[in-house]
């Protein structure tokens, strides 16, 4: 049996209790925008932003991995692996 439902973003959103973040995202859009045109010309301020950003995203994708790990055992099995 196969089963399509046609719903859209927000109604997902919506049905899962999630929060509208629309607004926040376009205010952290602006003020990326605004800092990055006030930036152009300053290389280092640049490079340590993006620096910034890379690690914040290594950290985030590496608490996902041990978040999946948790459901698989995987963790637990490395962890046992070490007595």
């Amino acid at each position: 049996m196969k089963i399509e439902i046609d719903i859209e973003p927000d109604e997902v959103r919506e049905l899962f209790g999630l929060p509208d973040t629309k607004a926040v995202q376009k205010l952290f859009l602006e003020r990326v925008t605004n800092w990055a045109n006030q930036q152009q010309n300053d290389a280092e301020a640049t490079q340590q932003w993006l620096n910034a950003m890379i690690q914040g995203g290594r950290q985030s994708f590496d608490a996902y991995q041990a978040f999946l790990r948790s459901f698989t055992g995987a963790g637990r099995a490395k962890a046992s692996s070490g007595d």
